[in-house]
């Protein structure tokens, strides 16, 4: 019988080639927040909600992050990523932008919209507290 020597079907190639791709497969998933940055995830806001109360607690994941910020103000985040902060917001309109950097340079910006409700506000006339001020104390 004939011994085939196919340089493909070597065992030796073969171990080789699957180490190769093993350990290409690491560097790129590894690497991969240099390539895309890294994660921002926000788990407490949804872009375009209505609120009714003017402080919104803002909190999520800034892996891999050098400097985060809400609306340009520095938050502080824990080893794993994890922030905790908030905003108060005005009437009407508001515009609450998270962003971060990390350290190769990358910067990743989510903006989310949001509408706080304006609460009626009672105005009290003059002669209202007068006719108050006559009831209390007569005549």
């Amino acid at each position: 019988m004939m011994k085939t020597n196919n340089i493909f079907l070597n065992k030796k190639n073969i171990i080789i080639g699957i180490s190769t791709l093993l350990i290409s497969g690491m560097i790129i998933y590894n690497s991969k927040d240099a390539i895309f940055g890294a994660p921002l995830t926000i788990y407490t806001t949804q872009n375009g909600t209505t609120l009714k109360e003017s402080f919104l607690p803002i909190s999520g994941n800034a892996k891999h992050a050098q400097e985060l910020l809400i609306n340009g103000r520095e938050i502080a985040f824990n080893r794993s990523g994890e922030f905790n902060d908030g905003v108060v917001l005005s009437p009407g309109y508001n515009i609450i932008e998270v962003s971060l950097s990390d350290k190769f340079g990358n910067k990743k910006t989510k903006t989310y919209h949001v509408v706080l409700e304006k609460t009626p506000t009672v105005a009290t006339t003059q002669q209202g507290i007068i006719n108050n001020l006559y009831k209390k104390y007569g005549n």
